[in-house]
């Protein structure tokens, strides 16, 4: 499961994903991250089974934890399915089925939005 964790002031003062760590035993991977001054937010990848248990460990003041859902946002209407967006991608969330239409797997997006990016019909978006 992905976890979209945010810091206020006060959230990035502490070191809240370590010491969920070390509370609740359970072990996350950190997939992007960015903390620039009094605020930030990271992208954690934490078993589905052990997710709850992590969040309560994590749930603090200056920090908000949301549920990662669709992180790509695909248009259908608009893409002509050219594949530029299979070939830059690091994390492989993007592929063809069987009769060359793009498919979409956001549940391995990290938000880098260089699909976003370089899509030459602008049929992706990134939902932070």
């Amino acid at each position: 499961m992905k976890l979209m964790v945010e810091f206020d002031s006060d959230g990035v003062q502490y070191p809240n994903i370590a010491a969920a760590i070390l509370r609740s035993g359970v072990m996350v991977n950190v997939e992007r991250a960015l903390i620039d001054g009094d605020e930030g937010w990271a992208l954690l990848d934490v078993d589905d089974r052990d997710a709850g248990k992590f969040i309560a460990a994590l749930t603090r003041k200056g920090v908000s934890i949301r549920i990662q859902k669709d992180a790509v946002s695909h248009s259908r209407t608009d893409c002509v399915d050219c594949g530029l967006c299979i070939s830059i991608c690091q994390k492989q969330v993007f592929s063809f089925d069987e009769n060359w239409q793009l498919v979409v797997d956001s549940e391995r997006c990290v938000l880098c939005g260089r699909c976003a990016t370089y899509c030459p019909q602008r049929a992706l978006s990134i939902q932070k």
